[in-house]
This record gives structure tokens, C-alpha cells and sequence, in this order.
């Protein structure tokens, strides 16, 4: 067998004309039934149409969508919804199309044909085409025109129930948020009126209030001082005269004993008021309100005291006469006495009850400051979660009036949507097939099939043609070249006889053609 690496120019030119039939036939052959195959294909028209994404019409800094994403995806997402068997089934149904195929194949395998017959294309820009095989150029513009409405008829339905799924949402989680800022609210709520008078907004008037009390609680202490002292003076004139008049009652009528009463009681009241104001002016200044209340009650004390006159003898003898009448004035003394230091209890008595009034009103003052870091750490903490869920429920409400605005929008079709920016065409010619590509395909695979016929016969035949292969495959010198013998002239018993001697003699049993 050849090997077709050792093989020439004048080799292949020589194939070449030798099997030039088996190549012709089959590309004549092959080119021919393909041409008549190619004939009895049906056209196939293609209407296209191009379809805008418009962008919102109004500026999305005053409303911002809800739907979102790029133009791919959501064309995924309707593409997917508009290719399912429902919308398919339907539209083969009410154009009647694949007929003849729906006879023999089940509804799946039509709606698969449908789908391989729809071609969408999306373009750089904000745009996309869409385009519809058919058979018949009205029925591809008509299919076209369907495909393209439903394509926009679904975004807008797509557009609306997104922003109706997000308003569904937010509503929801607002009524959540609300939900829980009122019951933060009466929690807090509750806690201000359980701790009312401790929270950390009234410590200053509750130091305030403390000091207030402070300052009573003094006065108070300075008053019952005050009290004790006029007391303790009374007491002592109480003695006074008491011993007086038991001295009155020993001495006897006629006596001219001199006997002094105690000193008057208005007297010692003024000296102890005196000593009073003195004590009062070490702490205070003298526009303290009980300083100025004790300068008036020296005052009225000083005008009622009548002064004494040394030395005056009217004076002696009207105390010389009125001496018989202090025995029987002494027991009104006594019982003056007595009254008024019966008031002093009282008022003693008084003002220790309000020194332990305010007492108690200083310890619950102090208790309410103590408590409050204790207080203020616990309203932190309620109040840190409610100003949290404020600000949540702020921006939740914020974000559904976005919403609303944003799905009002979508019903006004003033947002983003499709628009046709070229109707479906009608097309004038078919886009397939293309017979002459096909005519011409079929002719090349025609020669293609000649020339390896061709090449399989030629390598199969082992003949030696020219001197060129004789040496090729014996690596000798040619001595002599026998030119063409007829062997009918020559009589040497026929063609087959001497074509037997003649390989013979060449080395390898070698096959020649001009051993003919």
C-alpha cells in the first residue's frame, strides 16, 4: 500500500486525472439530491421589535423605587414567567400554531419548539429586542407583537406587587415597632410613677428642698432654744415668788420688816429675750426674721416696763402702801406664772413635734438622693431602649412614606418601565434557509466525499507509473525504459502472458502500467 507522504506534485497531479470521475460523480451526486432537499424546506420569516427601558420619570431624589436591580435580571425573571407552558400553550392555541406538528407530538415538545423559535436580545444600552420565527411573515409579526405586550404587561404587574410586597412589609413591621414603643412607653411610664421623687431630673430640686429643710430645722432648733430659755426664766420667777409668798404669809401683819418682791416678770422676760437675740446675732445678722421678731418683742417689753425712780420718797411711800396689797396680788402673779409657762410647754411641745416632722421629711429627701444613681442607672437603661426603638419606628415610617409615594408612582406609570421603541416588522424575506450557502455546502461535501474515494482508491493500488516511483520505492537506477508494447503485434501469447514475465524480472514483483 502507498504511503501519501512519499507523494509528489506530478503524483497528485497524476491521481488527479486518473480518478477525476470518482471525484466528479459524488459531488454531482451529493450536490444534486442536497439541492433538492434544500428546495423542499419551508421558509422561515423573523419579526423583530425593540423595546426601551424608560427610567422614572421623576427624579428619584424626591421618590426613590422599591424595585430595584439591573435590566438583566428582571428580564430573567419575566422571561422565565412568560416562557412557562400556560402563557406558551395559549398563544399556540389562539394563532393555531404548529399544527401539523401538535398532531404528532405531545403539547410539551410544541412548547419546546416555541421557545427555540424566540429570541431575545439584550443590547448594551437600556434596551432589548425581541424577535419570533414563523413561517408565514404576518403570523412572526403578530406572535411578535403578543410576546412584546406580555413582556410589558409583566413588568408593570411585576413593578406593582414588588412594591406592594414591600408596603405589606413595612406596614407589618411598623405595627411591630409601634407595638413595642407603647409598651416601652408605659413601661417607662410605670417606672417614673413608681419612682416619682427620686428620678434623676428632680435632684436638684430635691437638693433644693433638703437645704429648705435644713434651714427650717435650724430655725426650728433656734426657736425651741429660744422656748426652753423663756421657760427655764419663768420657772426661776416662779420660785421666786413662791418663796416670797411663803415669806409673806410667816411675817407677821404688823411687821415693818421690808420685804422686796422678786424681780418683775416682765423684767426677766426682757432679759431673756435679750440674751436670746444676742445668741441668735453670733450665727445671723440682724435681717434674720427671728432677730427681727425678737427686737419687737424687746421693744414692746422695753415701753411696758415702767423705769424707776432712785431716791424718790413718793416712790418709797407708794411702795410702802401698795406693800399690803402684794400678798393678795402674789397669787396672781402665781397663776400667771404658772399660765405661761403651761404656754411654753406647748409651744415646746409644738416645735419638737415639727423638728421631728422635718426630720423625717429630711430623711426621705436624703433616701430619694441616695437612690438616685441606683434610679438613674435603671431609667438609662429602659430609656436606651426606647430611644432605640423611636429612632427604628422614625425610620420605618419614613420608609413607608417612601413606599406609598414609590407604589403611587408605579399606578400612575410614572416609574421605570418597557416601552416599544420599534413595533414588530413585517419581514419581506425569509431569514432562513439560506439555500445557496446550504447548495454550496452541499457540493463541498459532495467533493469531499469524491476526494476521499478518490484518495482511498489510489493509495489501494500498488502500480509503479513512471521511472520516478520505480526509484522512489527501489532506491536503483533506471538501466532501460521499456515503452509501450502491443502484444497483440508482437505474438508472444497474449497480453497476460508477458505481463507475468515482465514482472518477473523487476525486483519486488513491482507493478508497472506501461506493461500494458
Amino acid at each position: 500500500m502507498k504511503k501519501i507522504q512519499n507523494f509528489e506534485l506530478a503524483d497528485y497531479i497524476g491521481a488527479l486525472t486518473r480518478r477525476f470521475l470518482w471525484i466528479l460523480v459524488p459531488t454531482l451526486l451529493v450536490g444534486l439530491g442536497n439541492a433538492i432537499f434544500v428546495k423542499t424546506i419551508p421558509d422561515v420569516y423573523e419579526s423583530q421589535t425593540v423595546i426601551l427601558v424608560e427610567p422614572q420619570k421623576i427624579p428619584t431624589d424626591y421618590v426613590r423605587p422599591t424595585s430595584t436591580g439591573s435590566i438583566q435580571s428582571r428580564l430573567s425573571t419575566i422571561t422565565q414567567q412568560i416562557m412557562s407552558r400556560t402563557r406558551l400553550e395559549k398563544i399556540i392555541i389562539d394563532n393555531d400554531l404548529y399544527s401539523a406538528k401538535r398532531k404528532r407530538m405531545p403539547m410539551e415538545e410544541v412548547v419546546d419548539l416555541m421557545r427555540q423559535d424566540i429570541i431575545l436580545t439584550v443590547n448594551k444600552t437600556d434596551a432589548f429586542t425581541l424577535a419570533y420565527q414563523a413561517n408565514e411573515p404576518t403570523l412572526a409579526q403578530k406572535v411578535t407583537s403578543q410576546i412584546a405586550g406580555l413582556y410589558i404587561e409583566e413588568n408593570l404587574k411585576a413593578r406593582e406587587q414588588q412594591t406592594e410586597g414591600v408596603n405589606q412589609f413595612l406596614d407589618a413591621q411598623l405595627k411591630e415597632t409601634e407595638s413595642k414603643l407603647m409598651e416601652l412607653e408605659g413601661k417607662l411610664r410605670d417606672f417614673k410613677l413608681q419612682h416619682l421623687g427620686a428620678l434623676p431630673e428632680q435632684q436638684a430640686a430635691n437638693l433644693a428642698a433638703l437645704s429648705r429643710l435644713q434651714l427650717q430645722m435650724q430655725a426650728g432648733m433656734d426657736s425651741v432654744n429660744r422656748i426652753e430659755e423663756q421657760k427655764r426664766t419663768q420657772e426661776r420667777l416662779l420660785t421666786e415668788y413662791k418663796k416670797f409668798s411663803d415669806l409673806q404669809q410667816t411675817v407677821a401683819p404688823d411687821t415693818s420688816v421690808a420685804s422686796t418682791p422678786p424681780t418683775n416678770p416682765l423684767s426677766g422676760e426682757l432679759e431673756a429675750k435679750k440674751a436670746m437675740r444676742n445668741s441668735l446675732l453670733k450665727r445671723y445678722t440682724a435681717n434674720h426674721p427671728e432677730i427681727r421678731k425678737l427686737e419687737a418683742e424687746i421693744s414692746a417689753l422695753e415701753e411696758t416696763k415702767a423705769p424707776p425712780s432712785a431716791g424718790n420718797e413718793n416712790h418709797e411711800r407708794v411702795s410702802i402702801s401698795n406693800q399690803e396689797n402684794q400678798v393678795s396680788t402674789l397669787d396672781v402673779e402665781l397663776v400667771q406664772l404658772r399660765s405661761q409657762i403651761d404656754t411654753l410647754n406647748d409651744q415646746l411641745q409644738q416645735g419638737l413635734k415639727e423638728q421631728e416632722k422635718i426630720r423625717k421629711e429630711m430623711m426621705s429627701y436624703e433616701a430619694r438622693v441616695d437612690s438616685i444613681p441606683r434610679i438613674e442607672q435603671m431609667q438609662k437603661e429602659i430609656t436606651r431602649d426606647y430611644d432605640t426603638t423611636q429612632k427604628h419606628y422614625q425610620t420605618m415610617l419614613a420608609k413607608k412614606n417612601e413606599a406609598e409615594m414609590a407604589t403611587d408612582l408605579e399606578r400612575r406609570q410614572k416609574g421605570e418601565q418597557f416601552r416599544i421603541l420599534d413595533p414588530a416588522s413585517l419581514p419581506e424575506t425569509p431569514s432562513k434557509p439560506n439555500r445557496v450557502l446550504l447548495n454550496l455546502l452541499g457540493i463541498a461535501v459532495g467533493l469531499g466525499i469524491g476526494s476521499g474515494l478518490a484518495i482511498v482508491l489510489e493509495l489501494k493500488d500498488d502500480s509503479v507509473r513512471t521511472e520516478h516511483e520505480l526509484v522512489r520505492l527501489t532506491n536503483l537506477p533506471v538501466l532501460v525504459s521499456i515503452p509501450m508494447i502491443q502484444v497483440n503485434k508482437l505474438g508472444l501469447g497474449g497480453e497476460t502472458t508477458l505481463r507475468k514475465r515482465l514482472r518477473k524480472l523487476l525486483p519486488g514483483g513491482v507493478k508497472s502500467d506501461r506493461l500494458s
